[in-house]
């Protein structure tokens, strides 16, 4: 009898875990070389350095060498529905295909010569049918439809788009009839299909607006524009979520109105301002109230847009308190919560908390050590970013404020940054591990929108939230003054 239940408990196991993973065999017919890398975009909302919640993560899901074996199975653990790059790279040209994979899947992708794939296996026709009729983003048409960026009209990409809308919908609804229904599937394919030609009429308005000048719109050009979103966007079932096109323009369709009520000044330090925040996130609220899954996308959305890109912490705690209450069970309550706490006491006048960097010369530099002099941190999210620019302030205010350059940049190992972090008299260079990144970001917010902080001699925030400005940086040269004094 035990080894009965424990038989049928390893069955039940058994189909569990079939029912919650997908198997991708990669094969070609012979070694080459070539390599193979499956990257599945991850819709959900999570902590990226610089962005507090990204709304997609691209994680690598397998990879092939075929120099090395000529077949690699890849298993994902899946519970719905995802979508998958798969990345060809041989020969000194690459090319990418888009699938859409399901829990119980079993595909095989078989590459043969210039860069073609074929599928076979369970539900290979969903790949079949990506791979004929979408590429990997709508601007990789552009090149295919005769495109000419020195051009300013290009009216003929335009009908082309259109043209590919339509054979796009007749191509699905013949596929429709000889495959199972999938409603995640049916919803991607027409959300991008829908939302594609628009982001390119747009692209291609703007263009000939600008007239291949780099120039600011006028205000009725931005309202041509914004107007085209709002006559043709319309709202899909929530598995179009799955499409990135479909997300960008959604959050841009609900944001429009309140821009236009609430509108920025020609001095606004904002993108979006805090009145402009409250009413897309209530607007949002209200208008997607038949679409959960799409409703808690944009209210996160906007609720992190709060906290981490306005300077305030008004707005973000008014949104966070509604937050809580639409949705006591959200995971990002309290990474959200969090945040916001870090930057309540980054406000001007708080105390700087100590952190320990080291310097090119691998000796530990504590932050507490610049006291005693006003001083300005530059958080670097990249080699030498910042540097430049911010030259002609390093010689305003020499021997008055230290500049203290802070690589914030992940991945990147300490021997390699200090042959490019060269000292100067009023501009020091210290580097962080992945590790004090981590802690950087709890204690100092850093945010690649904000990569200022000026503090006074003695250790006191002047001002946190400063943001990169051009040509040249007026509200760092204020903060600057005031710190200065």
């Amino acid at each position: 009898m035990k080894r009965l239940i424990l038989l049928l408990w390893l069955v039940s196991a058994l189909e569990t875990f079939a029912q919650n993973t997908a198997t991708i065999t990669l094969t070609a017919p012979a070694k080459s070389q070539a390599s193979v890398t499956l990257v599945q975009e991850d819709v959900h909302f999570h902590p990226n350095l610089g962005a507090g919640l990204a709304d997609v993560k691209l994680d690598p899901a397998g990879t092939v060498n075929f120099a090395e074996t000529q077949s690699e199975k890849v298993v994902l653990q899946l519970t719905k529905p995802t979508i998958l790059r798969l990345q060809y790279n041989g020969d000194g040209a690459g090319k990418t295909w888009m699938l859409f994979v399901q829990p119980g899947d079993d595909l095989t992708a078989s590459f043969g010569d210039q860069m073609e794939v074929s599928f076979s296996g369970k539900n290979a026709g969903y790949q079949t049918f990506l791979k004929n009729y979408f590429l990997e983003n709508h601007y990789q048409y552009l090149p295919v439809f005769g495109y000419k960026p020195s051009q300013i009209e290009n009216q003929s990409v335009v009908q082309q788009s259109d043209s590919l809308r339509q054979t796009r919908i007749n191509a699905y609804q013949k596929f429709k009839s000889a495959n199972p229904a999938n409603p995640a599937f049916e919803a991607y394919v027409l959300a991008t299909t829908a939302t594609e030609p628009m982001l390119i009429r747009r692209l291609i308005q703007e263009k000939i607006m600008r007239r291949n000048r780099v120039m600011k719109l006028d205000a009725a050009q931005r309202k041509e524009l914004e107007d085209f979103t709002l006559a043709e966007f319309k709202l899909f079932p929530d598995d179009a979520l799955l499409s990135q096109a479909y997300r960008d323009e959604l959050r841009n369709w609900v944001l429009i109105p309140a821009t236009r009520k609430f509108p920025l000044d020609a001095q606004s330090r904002y993108e979006i301002s805090p009145d402009a925040l409250k009413e897309v996130y209530a607007s949002s609220k209200e208008k997607l109230a038949s679409y959960p899954r799409q409703k808690e996308y944009l209210l996160t959305y906007w609720l992190n847009y709060a906290i981490t890109a306005i300077p305030t912490i008004e707005t973000g705690k008014t949104l966070l308190a509604d937050y809580k209450t639409t949705f006591p069970q959200s995971p990002y309550t309290e990474y959200l919560t969090k945040l916001l706490a870090t930057k309540e006491a980054l406000q001007p006048g708080a105390a700087l908390s100590d952190v320990k960097l080291l310097a090119p010369d691998s000796s530990v530099v504590a932050v507490s050590t610049f006291k005693g002099k006003p001083f300005c941190m530059i958080f670097s999210f990249s080699i030498g970013q910042h540097e430049p620019g911010l030259k002609v302030l390093e010689d305003k205010y020499a021997g008055k404020v230290s500049f203290v350059y802070v690589s914030v940049a992940p991945g990147i190992p300490l021997s390699t940054w200090k042959t490019y972090a060269k000292d100067r008299p009023n501009g020091k260079h210290l580097w962080a591990s992945d590790e004090t990144i981590e802690t950087l970001k709890e204690k100092y917010a850093i945010d690649i929108r904000y990569p200022f902080l000026v503090a006074d001699a003695s250790g006191k925030i002047v001002e946190r939230y400063i943001p990169q400005e051009f040509p040249n940086n007026r509200s760092l040269d204020a903060a600057l003054q005031k710190a200065a004094k």
